[in-house]
């Protein structure tokens, strides 16, 4: 039983692990701005799936590797994957019942306002320039969506996390 739990939850960080990873893999310049947000992807579907187990906390220490790992103001990107999971975790009835195009949608609007909150932080602590190239990356996202969720259901099913 126990050596059940702890495969549970090697599964969902080696997934975070491997979503942090894929996010920080160098792209060519010209493809930099269509790097999908795997981070806010896997985020999303442990918090709509197990919303009391993977919420914000999660959030704030992936933000802080995250902020690490980028070299980026520390507490930028775990303030605002934190706000994410608090807002995705208080409606995750709702979003859960949402069909993949819906949810696709959604992953959008989501993206867009991680990216854009990441800047107006940025932006007041030091000068920072916003490029309306940040929204592909919302778009990129949103097309692969129903994959990575597809995906991560079918991992979690199959290590029987509920």
């Amino acid at each position: 039983m126990k050596q059940h739990f702890l495969i549970q939850w090697l599964t969902v960080l080696s997934t975070f692990i491997i979503a942090l990873v894929l996010e920080i893999s160098p792209w060519a310049t010209h493809f930099q701005y269509f790097k999908p947000s795997w981070l806010v992807l896997v985020l999303l579907y442990w918090v709509l799936a197990l919303p009391n187990k993977v919420s914000i906390g999660f959030a704030f220490v992936f933000g802080v590797i995250w902020d690490l790992v980028l070299g980026s103001v520390l507490g930028t990107h775990a303030l605002v994957l934190s706000v994410f999971a608090y807002i995705i975790a208080l409606n995750h009835l709702i979003l859960r019942n949402l069909s993949l195009l819906q949810q696709s949608l959604l992953v959008i609007i989501f993206v867009a306002a991680i990216r854009l909150g990441i800047f107006l932080l940025e932006f007041f602590l030091h000068d920072a320039i916003f490029h309306r190239q940040e929204f592909y990356t919302a778009l990129v996202s949103a097309l692969l969506w129903p994959w990575v969720f597809l995906l991560l259901r079918k991992i979690r099913r199959q290590v029987g996390l509920s």
